[in-house]
């Protein structure tokens, strides 16, 4: 089995930990739509912008740069990473995701979520309590969009129920809709019963941990009446530098803090050990960290073990200096990506 590869972001503008600089905003996003085509050039196929919001981040709206991205690209997938559904307005939502595969030809995805912090929800006035019931409402409208045209969308009354077009529809008979999940029990058997691929996002621990929860899903796959075939994707902090040495030298200042968890660097975030931060590193963790001969074996150890059809690398995880993210993205493509494909032939 083939595994696809790409790069996903969040956008994270933080002060850099080994120069304490915080980087221009503006720059950022230019930083980003760079790492997309050098993505591109490299051979990867795949490039994931992550929704959040705040002072720390530039990503509030992933489409917006995704688009941007798409009039520099020409072969990449391009998804959202995830969009916070449970924030948003599913019609709205499908519409942006419509207009950015006609811009881009046909290339657009999503990966759906709840994620994004208690304070950025609670600022977006949803409790903790909402969450669930409020993302499986929208999740199930979202695929009533896509599915059906016209649509009959239901207001807060019975009488705003209405029939309405959406235009334009995609260009992809189906637009991929991924289901974005941290591995918790209620969405993984979500994605199962949904018959929607499950986007795994993974920051630290033994990557075996992710065993079960992948054989969980296929089992609501199954249970549901679904394709037991349907893809799973992981999303995880990685990066790749000539020795393993310097791997781990260049990105641990920035990786331990950032890359714990889904979302930007905070001071009070608990900081990996150098002695953690080598054993995630490792054979056996999560993070894709290291030379290009630990980071293939990882890559298809992984795959083996999980069956991924996906694999997307947070390579700017807590604001890794822009320069040494593109000669990552440059060795995964050219270096990485052809050897992983010949193991896995």
């Amino acid at each position: 089995m083939n595994v696809e590869i790409g790069l996903f972001s969040l956008g994270e503008v933080v002060p850099d930990p080994v120069t304490g600089a915080r980087p221009d905003s503006r720059q950022r996003l230019r930083d980003i739509i760079e790492q997309a085509e050098a993505a591109e050039r490299a051979g990867l196929t795949v490039m994931g912008v992550g929704e959040n919001h705040g002072t720390d981040v530039v990503a509030a709206s992933p489409v917006v740069l995704l688009s941007a991205i798409a009039g520099r690209t020409h072969l990449l997938r391009l998804t959202t990473a995830v969009s916070v559904l449970t924030a948003g307005d599913p019609v709205r939502l499908y519409e942006q995701i419509a207009m950015l595969d006609n811009i881009s030809g046909g290339r657009a995805e999503m990966i759906v979520g709840r994620g994004a912090s208690q304070r950025v929800l609670r600022a977006l006035g949803l409790e903790p309590e909402d969450h669930d019931a409020l993302f499986e409402t929208k999740v199930r409208q979202l695929l009533r969009v896509r599915d059906a045209d016209p649509v009959t969308l239901v207001g807060p009354l019975p009488q705003h129920s209405v029939q309405f077009a959406l235009e334009p529809r995609p260009l992809q008979p189906c637009l991929p809709i991924w289901l974005g999940s941290s591995g918790t029990p209620a969405s993984v058997d979500r994605a199962g019963a949904l018959g929607l691929p499950l986007a795994l996002l993974r920051t630290h621990g033994p990557f075996a941990d992710a065993v079960p929860v992948v054989a969980a899903y296929r089992r609501a796959l199954r249970e549901a009446g679904r394709d037991a075939g349907t893809p799973v994707s992981m999303n995880a902090p990685g990066f790749v530098a000539r020795t393993a040495a310097q791997a781990r030298e260049l990105s641990h200042p920035y990786f331990a803090a950032g890359a714990r968890s889904h979302g930007p660097v905070h001071p009070a975030d608990p900081r990996w050990t150098r002695e953690e931060y080598e054993r995630e590193c490792g054979p056996d963790g999560t993070l894709v960290v290291g030379d290009v001969d630990e980071v293939v074996a990882k890559i298809v150890a992984q795959q083996r073990a999980l069956g991924l059809e996906r694999l997307l690398l947070r390579m700017d995880a807590g604001g890794v200096p822009h320069h040494l993210a593109l000669e990552a993205i440059t060795l995964l493509g050219a270096e990485v990506v052809p050897r992983v494909r010949a193991a896995l032939d």
